[in-house]
């Protein structure tokens, strides 16, 4: 026969019975309904507070900005200078053998052995107009290394479109490096060019 419970032991119980009722309702009616709702309004709270500081930073760097992009919208320093893209390009190769004939007397030498200007016709949507040189040259390491050096970092721009390095074919089969036979595939770009005429 079961004992009867001590009015202390139902208090007891009942305290817990109470207690894990507590607990139930806390986890499934105020945690799903309240709490996380609330911390989910707390978080995006937190996100946008971020996203409005970033937002006042960059705000606040716009007049300095606007002031580079003016500065940079009136210097053509980057750009080739002329307008005849023909002219330009063979002023350009001209340029390029300057700087090749330069480096000749350097560690092994340089040599330019053949160039070709490549000037597009039809330049499609592009507000510049390119002009593309192809160069073959016949240089040793340290000559061939300030070469692209020299054109990477000088007024106007100009870019490497395509660089082959081949071991060239009077090269020594023994003893130093020798020379190395490079073809070069620079471009630069002119000033956009003048509207037609009769264009409004």
């Amino acid at each position: 026969m079961r004992r009867a419970l001590t009015p202390r032991e139902r208090r007891v119980g009942a305290w817990l019975l109470v207690a894990a009722l507590l607990a139930a309702f806390y986890a499934l009616v105020l945690e799903p309904l309240l709490i996380t709702p609330l911390q989910a309004i707390d978080s995006q709270m937190h996100t946008l507070a971020e996203q409005r500081l970033r937002y006042q930073r960059l705000l606040a760097q716009r007049p300095a900005l606007e002031q580079g992009v003016q500065a940079a919208q009136g210097d053509d320093s980057g750009l080739l200078p002329g307008g005849d893209p023909s002219a330009v390009a063979a002023d350009l190769m001209q340029q390029v053998a300057q700087r090749v004939k330069d480096n000749e007397a350097l560690n092994g030498g340089c040599q330019l052995t053949q160039r070709m200007p490549i000037v597009a016709q039809d330049q499609g949507a592009s507000p510049f107009r390119q002009v593309r040189l192809s160069l073959d040259l016949d240089c040793a390491i340290q000559p061939l290394t300030t070469l692209l050096q020299q054109l990477e970092s000088d007024q106007p721009l100009l870019f490497v479109d395509e660089l082959t390095v081949r071991r060239a074919t009077h090269a020594p089969a023994s003893g130093g490096a020798g020379r190395l036979g490079v073809h070069l595939l620079l471009s630069g770009y002119l000033s956009p060019a003048p509207p037609a005429q009769g264009t409004p």
